[in-house]
């Protein structure tokens, strides 16, 4: 799927919903909708998908490109003592966010989308750069590469931002209604939005059986669109269901904490999120 058909399909739950409001903004409709003024809080959990991409692996004893590299999430097996337990609340891949309305309609917000993110653990990709041969004597992939296509396992290397592919970032985001009950009291809407924000990978990073666990740390920023469903049920309750489109430009991984290795990388990814949230304060009225 191009950019151009990813584009449309984001924006178009938006174009859909803001038609019927045009049938829909009269005097009647009021209700649920009426949000101006009033902050809200949601967590959820996601699934993400990645295009491949190139990573730049420099240290003092190697300087190579890999390329064509594909990787995927990490999700968390259910269980009630990792989903329901506060204390290992950062093990699934989460959402969470805070945000205000500042009209009905309009609203801006911040929060954290815990991704995961690994290099699939067997796969053909090409490298271009130089290994030491004498730093590391003996291993399978040293020496000087111009576009060679390698085997990628796990015994050459394991490269994975497994504590996180964090991404906290900032949103603006236009709801629309779709349909409302006749009471006022339940209705659904569909959603869309833009942010910008920050990567905070921890990353972890295997090279030639030497494992590293690195720090957090913010390693570059990112931008991303956003669009959805939401249902909302009186004034303080709602479900949504989601997909973002986004772009990360990692310009300074940390591959080990102490040394000067570093990784450069730029991830595209579409993820998708379910939610659950809360409403807080009351509605303003109208002038």
């Amino acid at each position: 799927m191009n950019l151009r058909s990813l584009l449309i399909l984001f924006l178009m739950p938006f174009y859909v919903s803001a038609q019927k409001w045009n049938f829909l903004k009269d005097d009647n409709w009021r209700g649920v909708e009426e949000r101006k003024g009033q902050a809200y809080v949601y967590w959820g959990y996601n699934r993400a998908s990645y295009l491949k991409s190139y990573i730049h692996f420099k240290s003092t004893n190697y300087d190579f490109v890999l390329k064509n590299a594909s990787a995927t999430d990490m999700p968390s097996a259910f269980e009630p003592d990792v989903y329901f337990n506060f204390k290992n609340f950062s093990i699934p891949q989460f959402n969470a966010r805070v945000g205000y309305f500042l009209t009905d309609q309009l609203s801006v917000s911040i929060g954290w989308d815990h991704m995961k993110y690994r290099l699939t653990p067997t796969q053909s990709v090409v490298i271009d750069g130089y290994i030491d041969s004498t730093a590391y004597a003996g291993q399978a992939y040293t020496g000087e590469f111009h576009d060679q296509t390698i085997l990628y396992t796990t015994d050459f290397m394991d490269f994975h931002h497994s504590n996180g592919f964090n991404f906290v970032r900032a949103t603006m985001e236009y709801r629309a209604p779709v349909w409302k009950n006749k009471k006022g009291t339940v209705g659904l809407y569909s959603w869309c939005g833009a942010s910008l924000g920050i990567f905070l990978p921890w990353t972890e990073f295997t090279f030639y059986g030497e494992r590293h666990l690195n720090w957090l740390h913010v390693a570059g920023w990112g931008a991303s669109i956003s669009s959805g469903v939401k249902l909302e049920a009186g004034k303080h309750f709602f479900a949504q269901i989601g997909a973002q489109f986004g772009r990360s430009f990692l310009g300074d991984i940390l591959l080990e904490d102490e040394g000067a290795a570093r990784a450069q990388q730029s991830i595209t990814f579409l993820e998708r999120s379910w939610s659950v949230g809360m409403y807080i304060g009351e509605w303003k009225k109208r002038n």
